[in-house]
């Protein structure tokens, strides 16, 4: 109710301010017409008559805008006044809008393509609950295996044995999960159907690694800890992606056996959409398998295959998790000591390990590609320079086009402000229309980049990185057009000398 009587004040105010407006404009023809009446009986011919009135009475328009700024005009009325007005000069010169148009559009267009590609590689966190919250072993990504008790640099990958230890002891984490750090490709086909065996990328994940992640199945449910034991029917969860491109959505999909590598596994769950896994990769997997289906290297404590990955406990300090981590590791090592080889021995003083903010995952991808997106963003911020600079002499020359009419303008009465609020309107919405024509070719340039840099594997899209624009490509693409229509606003547009 509240807002409906600000509505209806607003209407009102609106209402009021047109009828002063009909007002003044009756006065002044009133005005100019008893002076018109009395040039002719002085003698003069009508039209000299209704210009010496004119003259005589001053600039109408510069009253005009006296009167709207002493009866305080809504800005808002003045906006709508000033578009139209730029879009009625805009229409009338199409080669100018166009082609302005079109370099904008090529320049924006390009710079929200990189950024689209820069936000989902460096800047997006996992599409998971509270991201803020994880945390991960290792400052640098590794694959895939690692032998014996000693890592250089920092201790990253762990056995199932050794994440064991960790999840059991560690009292910062509300769950610790652990993923294998490499990808299998599982020759995987559906029990009862007459197609051959095809290659798809999967990964095998601890019991609690969905419920730390705090997903849930879109369709079916999870994998936990039950799953995650020997001698538990073998289970698996199937990605949305190939749920929905290979299977067309199929329910029955849920509860059916599908053989990978030979080995029967009744499918209890699909991911929800968006939901890439723990690593942004060029072929994400399409198969999650517990732990325990591992058979060769689950039971063996110096084989490091396992990344991993954890949400700490409310009000929990990160660096004392760390601490009391280095502290279980040099326990767990110890605990090994009669297995290790002299060289692991010599090097268990060095031995270590460091915390990182996981809310991005597993960074490989980004750890690969940052440094070059950083050159693309730094190059196509030259290049939207370029496009400014090129518009801004665009709107020099159309400015000194039209100084005769703006010297004619100022010279009956048309404020200076008013004018250059005018020129400013009407490069904000060229760069807008810019900046629209340019999130279509931002949207067709990212697929395009997608599709070379990562084709579609076995007929099913690959690296999980969307090219419709989201949000925050909504607000950059808006931000830019913004920030380029004042930048090529400020030139001057042919105002005369005083």
């Amino acid at each position: 109710m509240r807002a409906l009587r600000r509505f209806v004040k607003r209407l009102g105010s609106w209402a009021k301010t047109q009828q002063d407006e009909e007002r003044l404009r009756a006065e002044i023809e009133e005005h100019l017409a008893l002076q018109t009446a009395e040039n002719v009986r002085a003698g003069l011919s009508p039209v000299e008559a209704r210009r010496q009135a004119v003259l005589k009475f001053g600039a109408v328009e510069a009253i005009r805008e006296d009167y709207r700024d002493q009866k305080g005009l809504p800005f808002l009325e003045t906006l709508i006044q000033d578009s139209r007005h730029a879009l009625r000069r805009l229409r009338n010169a199409p080669a100018f809008t166009i082609t302005t148009v079109l370099t904008l559009a090529l320049g924006i267009g390009a710079t929200t393509s990189i950024f689209t590609l820069a936000h989902a590689v460096i800047l997006k966190t996992l599409a998971v609950a509270k991201p803020g919250e994880l945390y991960r072993l290792g400052k640098e990504s590794r694959c895939c295996y690692w032998g014996g008790y000693s890592q250089e640099n920092e201790f990253s990958l762990v056995s199932y044995d050794l994440y064991k230890y960790f999840r059991d002891h560690t009292q910062g984490f509300a769950e610790l999960a652990a993923f294998q750090a490499s990808e299998d490709l599982f020759g995987a086909r559906r029990s009862g159907g007459s197609e051959a065996a095809q290659g798809y990328p999967g990964e095998r994940v601890s019991g609690n690694y969905f419920t730390m992640f705090g997903i849930r199945a879109c369709a079916g449910r999870v994998l936990t800890a039950s799953d995650d034991r020997v001698g538990a029917p073998p289970v698996a969860v199937i990605s949305y992606r190939l749920w929905q491109q290979r299977y067309a959505s199929d329910p029955s999909v849920i509860g059916s056996v599908f053989n990978l590598d030979d080995k029967p596994f009744t499918v209890v769950g699909i991911t929800p959409p968006g939901f890439f896994g723990d690593t942004l990769r060029d072929t994400p997997p399409d198969f999650f398998l517990p732990l325990a289906t591992e058979d060769t290297d689950i039971n063996n404590p110096g084989t490091h295959w396992l990344d991993l990955i954890g949400r700490i406990q409310p009000g929990a300090k990160p660096a004392s998790i760390e601490a009391e981590m280095r502290v279980e590791l040099k326990q767990w090592l110890r605990s090994h000591w009669g297995e290790m080889t002299a060289n692991d021995r010599a090097k268990f003083p060095e031995q270590s390990l460091f915390l990182m903010p996981g809310g991005a995952g597993i960074t490989s991808m980004r750890e690969q590609y940052e440094h070059w997106l950083q050159i693309l963003i730094v190059v196509s911020a030259c290049v939207l320079l370029i496009v400014c600079a090129n518009v801004a002499n665009l709107m020099l020359v159309r400015g000194m086009q039209r100084r005769r009419q703006t010297s004619l303008s100022m010279a009956l009465g048309a404020q200076a402000s008013r004018l250059v609020r005018q020129a400013l309107t009407e490069s904000i919405l060229l760069s807008l229309l810019g900046g629209a024509a340019g999130l279509v070719i931002a949207f067709a340039g990212t697929r395009l980049i997608l599709y070379f840099a990562f084709p579609p594997v076995g007929g099913l899209a690959g690296v999980p990185i969307s090219a419709s624009p989201s949000i925050s490509v909504l607000l950059f693409a808006f931000g830019v057009s913004l920030i380029t229509g004042v930048a090529f606003g400020i030139p001057p547009h042919g105002w005369p000398r005083a």
